[in-house]
């Protein structure tokens, strides 16, 4: 049976080790921690890679790595973050490619356990006073252009309703029995007629939309 794998971004320590266990005796997930740069090799040929990354203890990792990583597959790889300041606010997101979920220094283990659940389902878990936040900032935002109808094709509303952190485009092309480079092909035309720029901004756009296409 397939299990998911968790990245641990964070220094070994006490607490970063039973955050471990806990994961793979709650979730049934596999982990591997990340905390030197010679360990960014156990994302080499992981597709969808979900990454939780404890903000307030950063392993000691040049920059320039997780910028590589980030450019050269932005798309694919998913955040979690762990214990974020009281006062982590909606533009401290911009520093995490694709973050789906955020959890403060002062969550439960009983939430975290929830909250990740939710993830591993294709789900985003952030904060109330976040998510209040990202509606004002896209209510605000919002222009006519972008409530107008988008047209997709069949195949396209397809791809889109599989499309979830936890689906590889090879998922999704097994599931469809398609090619990969066929599921590519749909993601670009989706990204470009909905005008999101990464699947997890295409997730959200189709938990809003979907019904309307």
């Amino acid at each position: 049976m397939f299990k998911q794998t968790l990245f641990l971004v964070m220094k070994l320590s006490i607490q970063s080790r039973a955050i471990s266990d806990f994961l793979k005796t709650n979730l049934g997930c596999e982990t591997l921690f990340i905390s030197s740069e010679r360990e960014l090799s156990h994302l080499e040929n992981t597709s969808n890679p979900l990454l939780l990354v404890d903000v307030a203890d950063l392993p000691n990792i040049d920059e320039s790595c997780w910028d590589s990583l980030f450019n050269e597959d932005i798309n694919q790889v998913h955040t979690v973050l762990l214990n974020t300041a009281q006062n982590f606010k909606k533009r401290d997101l911009l520093d995490w490619p694709n973050c789906c979920g955020v959890f403060p220094k002062s969550c439960s283990l009983d939430l975290l356990e929830r909250g990740m659940r939710k993830i591993l389902a294709g789900e985003c878990w952030l904060p109330r006073t976040m998510m209040s936040e990202l509606l004002q900032h896209y209510r605000k935002d919002e222009t006519p252009s972008e409530q107008q109808a988008v047209s997709l094709t069949r195949r396209e509303r397809d791809v889109l309703k599989l499309l979830t952190p936890c689906n590889s485009n090879i998922d999704i092309a097994n599931a469809l029995f398609v090619s990969e480079h066929t599921v590519k092909s749909h993601l670009y035309k989706i990204f470009k007629k909905t005008e999101v720029k990464n699947r997890i901004q295409a997730v959200n756009w189709a938990k809003v939309h979907i019904h309307t296409i």
